[in-house]
């Protein structure tokens, strides 16, 4: 026992003695380097190696509280930052309401009629390793399914807008094109119903007409827009968005193979209302002082407040559609 614990001593001071000549070695370098004229921190640093280290947690302990607090909310918006970027990116189609001036309003989206989860965000399922189809091969009643409800080779997704708040309002709707790759927004198409009726959308063909049976996008960002300028309370409206590469296409060719394509929907409140955010949280108070039904401005818990009644799709005010049997 007494000999292991000698030839751990030993060997501890053999490899001092290495570092200190590792040292000295790098030492007689620098000063050749330098021409004799060598920094008395780098001099210091180099006989303690972990000097650096030290010195910053000693910084850190003389700082006071104040900073501590300042740089620790510094590095928990940093987090945050980073985590609604990754957030934003996530999948290959988003739906988002405008939470400032909609959803704090009523106004709420839902992937089904009922709106058991109403929302100011949606975003739909990935689709991976998709190759080229026509659309004839997107099934007829593809907006008579709720949510995301994927297929062979295209992406599909139903949701609702609703209004059950306290006031009627516009907005406009917006279908952008986020990113894309190897051209494969050349040969994309996206159809669009908008309670029940049909638009398909794509990007012009070479001579900048319209593809057969399409509408030009908006521009090289935008593919369409939707205004709708009489959303009273009580409507609810209805949206199909499907996503395709048309393998009729002149543009559909083999050096799109392995490209990509990501869009987003928005919905944001399109009036004149420049009211200041600080006066609507005033106004929000004093509604909750008189019991005047307040709309939240946080939170993700759309208010309903048309006439203490359920707003669906099936008993909106714009009309009426029947319910699904069981």
């Amino acid at each position: 026992m007494i000999e292991e614990k000698e030839k751990k001593s030993r060997f501890r001071r053999k490899k001092k003695k290495d570092d200190e000549m590792l040292r000295i070695e790098e030492l007689e370098k620098l000063m050749a380097d330098t021409g004799g004229e060598v920094d008395p921190d780098t001099l210091i640093s180099m006989y303690m190696p972990h000097r650096k280290r030290k010195l910053f947690a000693a910084a850190l302990l003389r700082m006071d509280k104040l900073s501590l607090w300042l740089l620790g909310l510094l590095l928990a918006v940093a987090v945050l930052f980073i985590a609604a970027f990754m957030q934003e990116k996530m999948g290959n189609f988003t739906i988002n309401l405008d939470r400032l001036e909609l959803f704090r309003k009523g106004i709420a989206i839902a992937d089904e009629g009922y709106f058991e989860k109403p929302t100011a965000r949606l975003t739909a399922n990935t689709v991976t390793d998709a190759t080229n189809i026509s659309i004839d091969d997107i099934p007829e009643d593809v907006d008579q399914i709720d949510g995301g409800h994927n297929g062979d080779n295209y992406m599909a997704y139903t949701y609702y807008v609703r209004n059950a708040g306290k006031e009627d309002v516009y907005y406009e709707a917006s279908i952008t094109l986020d990113s894309c790759a190897k051209g494969a927004e050349e040969a994309v198409r996206v159809a669009v119903w908008r309670n029940g009726e049909r638009t398909v959308y794509a990007w012009p063909s070479a001579d900048g007409t319209p593809e057969d049976g399409c509408e030009n996008f908006v521009d090289e960002k935008t593919v369409c827009r939707f205004r709708e300028e009489d959303f009273l309370v009580g409507n609810v409206d209805k949206y199909t968005i499907v996503i395709w590469m048309e393998g009729d296409d002149p543009e559909c060719v083999d050096r799109i193979v392995g490209g990509s394509v990501e869009f987003s929907m928005h919905i944001s409140a399109d009036n004149d209302d420049e009211t200041s955010l600080l006066w609507k949280f005033v106004k929000d108070i004093v509604d909750t002082l008189k019991s005047d039904k307040p709309i939240s401005a946080a939170g993700n818990d759309a208010p309903d407040y048309y006439k203490d009644r359920d707003v669906n799709w099936y008993n909106r005010r714009n009309g009426g559609a029947t319910e699904p049997t069981e």
